[in-house]
């Protein structure tokens, strides 16, 4: 688990500040497919990230929209009067582990169907990195999947099964296919991995050619 200090106005828009610079880099307006092997099955999931996302994955609870939040973030002109409090249900733990947010996708993760374990969680699943320090929760949307929540700790207290995550490919959320590889684990190969049809169409026919020997 990250280490979680209670942090003040100051240096909580300085973290969130460089958090939304991160996301916009890697995140936003991005479409990801996960691979991932539950026992002896491949199975996928589809989720999307945009900018009214950002403000609740903070925790923050400010006086600002979210998209004004996110905007302000990037031009660097979120104030302390935007920001109300830091207290509000596990925003100190989120700030904790949101710097981890943007590179989670883009390495070594697994994936699960949320579990009850006394502690009321929103998602319906979770992605963790393997470092057993951030856990990104998803719900079921009715295209794709969205965030909805951040948790210090380890995923696979929070899952059940704890999945390997074979491939992640991603997409800007108007491209019609899958035009980047940007995690595939060790020994496995785009070309062949044993995806139905309709997901085999999504990805790009030169990010399956060029990954076959």
């Amino acid at each position: 688990m990250a280490k979680c200090k209670n942090v003040d106005i100051k240096s909580a828009i300085k973290i969130v500040t460089q958090a939304a610079k991160e996301y916009e880099e890697n995140l936003n307006d991005r479409h990801f497919m996960v691979v991932y092997q539950e026992e002896a099955e491949t199975k996928i999931v589809y989720f999307g990230f945009r900018d009214f996302n950002f403000l609740h994955l903070t925790g923050v609870n400010t006086t600002l929209k979210a998209k004004q939040f996110y905007k302000a973030c990037l031009e660097h002109k979120l104030a302390g009067r935007d920001i109300i409090d830091l207290k509000k249900g596990k925003t100190q733990q989120k700030l904790a582990v949101i710097p981890y947010l943007s590179k989670i996708l883009y390495n070594n993760c697994m994936i699960g169907y949320s579990i009850q374990n006394g502690i009321y969680l929103q998602a319906d699943y979770f992605v963790g990195n393997t470092k057993a320090v951030l856990s990104v929760g998803f719900r079921f949307g009715e295209n794709v999947d969205y965030p909805v929540t951040l948790y210090n700790g380890d995923v696979r207290k929070m899952i059940k099964p704890a999945c390997k995550v074979l491939a992640i490919f991603t997409k800007r959320f108007d491209d019609k296919k899958y035009n980047q590889c940007t995690y595939l684990s060790k020994g496995q190969q785009i070309g062949k991995l044993k995806l139905d049809d309709a997901a085999r169409n999504l990805l790009e026919e030169a990010l399956v050619r060029d990954s076959v020997d």
